[in-house]
Formats: structure tokens, C-alpha cells, sequence
């Protein structure tokens, strides 16, 4: 199911706050979103998730025609905050928003990694440990995708 909350939930707070050190950004894979979001969610399973909007700079069309087809009302398109509550609405919902022109973060349970994507198709994933990173790196550069070489500034220079 997926649903749209009424305010921010505590774990993006507490991510925003203090996100986690280990990170690796790569440009958003919007032509082949079906391969990277089966591999991230096999190495990082979920059993639910929360995405919440800094930005939309453009209607969101992916995310209002995922909105509209399970027949979930929203006011405004500009901000919001959505929940999937599990692994296979975690990756419709992601598909939408990252096929979309939207910042937002995304923190899922358990928090074995978060993100940040913006409208530049810049997403930058985060994980509590170096060992999760490489993980996560093994696996998506295995199945072709790669990593620019950018660190995203910290937490206070991208969030207010």
C-alpha cells in the first residue's frame, strides 16, 4: 500500500539531522530504473519506506499517475510525503519519484540505507558502514552502473 502522511516522520528527521557517513552518488538510472531498483532491494531489503519532498521543481507526472491509479487523493503536489508499506510498493513508489523531477529523501525499515535525489538526476546513497557501501557498490557496479566522484555537501548545507 501507498499512502501519504500528514507530517514528516521522526526517521527522516533523524536522517536530515545526522545522516550517515558512508556514501556513493550516481546519476539517476531513470532508462534502466527496473534493474537498479531490483538490485538495490535485494541487497538492501525493505519492508517499508517513507520518502519526503525538499523540492519539486516540475508537476510530478510519474507520481500523480501512481497516485491516481490506486485511487490516493492529494492537495498539493508540491510537498509532500509518502509511505510504501512494503518491498514491492517501496519500488513502484521509488520508480515514480526517481522518474520524476523531485528532491526528496528516502529512508526505508530497516535502515540498512537512506538517499538523496535531486532534480539534477543526481542520487546519492547513503549506509551506516563501510562495509555496506561496499556492498552496495559490488552489487550495482556488477550489473553495469556506476559512481561519479562527488561527496554531497553535509547535512546543514543541503537541508534548512
Amino acid at each position: 500500500m501507498i499512502c501519504l502522511l500528514p507530517s514528516i516522520p521522526g526517521a527522516i528527521h533523524q536522517f536530515r539531522a545526522n545522516p550517515w557517513p558512508y556514501q556513493k552518488t550516481l546519476v539517476t538510472p531513470r532508462k534502466d530504473m527496473a534493474s537498479f531498483l531490483s538490485t538495490l532491494l535485494a541487497a538492501f531489503p525493505v519492508d517499508y519506506g517513507v520518502a519526503s519532498t525538499d523540492q519539486v521543481v516540475f508537476e510530478p507526472d510519474n507520481f500523480l499517475e501512481l497516485l491516481k491509479a490506486r485511487e490516493v487523493p492529494i492537495e498539493n503536489y508540491w510537498t509532500f510525503c509518502a509511505e510504501a508499506s512494503n518491498t514491492e510498493d517501496v519500488a513502484v513508489l521509488l520508480d515514480a519519484m526517481l522518474n520524476d523531477w523531485i528532491d526528496f529523501v528516502f529512508v526505508p525499515s530497516p535502515a540498512s540505507f537512506a538517499f538523496y535525489a535531486d532534480h539534477d538526476e543526481y542520487l546519492t546513497i547513503y549506509v551506516p558502514t563501510s562495509s555496506g557501501l561496499d556492498q552496495l557498490v559490488t552489487r550495482l557496479e556488477l550489473v553495469g552502473f556506476g559512481f561519479e566522484d562527488y561527496v554531497r555537501p553535509s547535512a546543514g548545507d543541503i537541508w534548512r
